[in-house]
């Protein structure tokens, strides 16, 4: 056989190869105990239409759905059941959980924002770790991203939504984003530090600049499309690379987001770009172009006026004068 034939051959295996890559799936599941906001959390990210309930449970079963991107390709959610109702249950879902969770591309694990009662949670990762071999258990922890749902009702103080024409976003008040940070620093203490010996971050290769990424550094592990750090990348980690490496400072910026809390609203939409974003960061540079179908990152923070206004959970009635004398549905927009 001629080596033209033959190099025509590679070719053809190489292209076909490429496409079923760019083909397959990506697949997300997120977990956390009941009642955290999983199913709002997904609807707010990826714009489908899953049955919310704000009384009972509505995942009993892991739930399978398909979206589809623009160009045909498919999008899977599992919704898991929640966790912390009793060991019985959570035992009768853990091999189903270890399943899922080998599939899948990216996990969320969503926290109740307004809840100090974090056990459960903790004690569900550490049993869903140890099922797993230690390879494994690294290769999830680098999976997992830790989301903050619900943070609009941590405070009474209020958010401020800055209005621009008929849309707008909301961000929170000073003291509100105080506690924010406390919340996640917490978390993190709590979730996250336990599992520091198992933890890695990874992050892609992308741009000419990353590709000539080479350090003189035992905790850095270069691959052909990927950079991954051995450890937790601390602020102070982040600032002392950036200062040493200022070239690579983007890259050190990705990793060190890996283990992040993300505080998020599904409600207000607060900081869903954010979590897009660090998710996406830790994805290989293949499932990146497959993801980014499913993203709409101009509207994935912004709320209509009027949508908002119905959110007023306050209306003032003076008793004297027998009207309303505040009403935001009364607003104009």
């Amino acid at each position: 056989m001629s080596l033209a034939k033959n190099v025509e051959i590679l070719k053809n295996v190489v292209e076909k190869a490429i496409r079923e890559e760019i083909s397959k799936p990506l697949v997300v599941s997120i977990m956390g105990q009941t009642g955290v906001g999983k199913t709002s959390l997904i609807n707010a990210l990826f714009n489908v239409r899953l049955p919310v309930d704000d009384v009972q449970p509505c995942t009993k079963n892991i739930e399978k759905v398909t979206a589809q991107g623009s160009e045909g390709q498919q999008l899977w959610f599992y919704d898991l059941p929640g966790i912390g109702e009793s060991d019985k249950t959570d035992s009768k879902y853990m091999e189903a959980y270890k399943e899922k969770l080998l599939e899948s591309d990216v996990v969320l694990w969503a926290i109740h924002a307004d809840s100090r009662a974090v056990h459960f949670d903790f004690e569900s990762l550490k049993k869903i770790l140890n099922s797993f071999e230690e390879i494994q258990k690294i290769q999830l922890l680098n999976k997992i991203t830790f989301v903050m749902t619900k943070v609009d009702l941590l405070t009474h103080s209020p958010w401020i939504f800055a209005k621009t024409g008929k849309t707008g976003f909301f961000t929170p008040g000073k003291a509100t984003e105080e506690i924010i940070k406390r919340k996640q620093q917490y978390y993190q203490d709590v979730l996250i530090q336990p599992c520091e010996d198992s933890l890695t971050s990874s992050t892609y290769r992308d741009s000419d600049r990353d590709q000539d990424f080479s350090l003189e550094h035992s905790d850095f592990i270069v691959s052909e499309f990927d950079i991954t750090y051995t450890g937790k990348i601390s602020d102070f980690d982040l600032a002392q690379l950036q200062s040493k490496y200022p070239d690579h400072a983007d890259i050190f910026e990705r990793l060190s987001h890996n283990y992040e809390v993300i505080p998020c609203s599904s409600r207000f939409r607060f900081n869903l770009n954010y979590l897009m974003l660090v998710i996406i960061n830790k994805l290989g540079k293949e499932a990146i172009g497959r993801f980014n179908q499913f993203i709409h990152k101009d509207t994935m923070n912004s709320l209509a006026f009027e949508d908002v206004k119905r959110m007023c959970n306050m209306l003032v009635f003076d008793m004297d004068k027998q009207k309303n004398v505040f009403d935001l549905n009364k607003f104009g927009g």
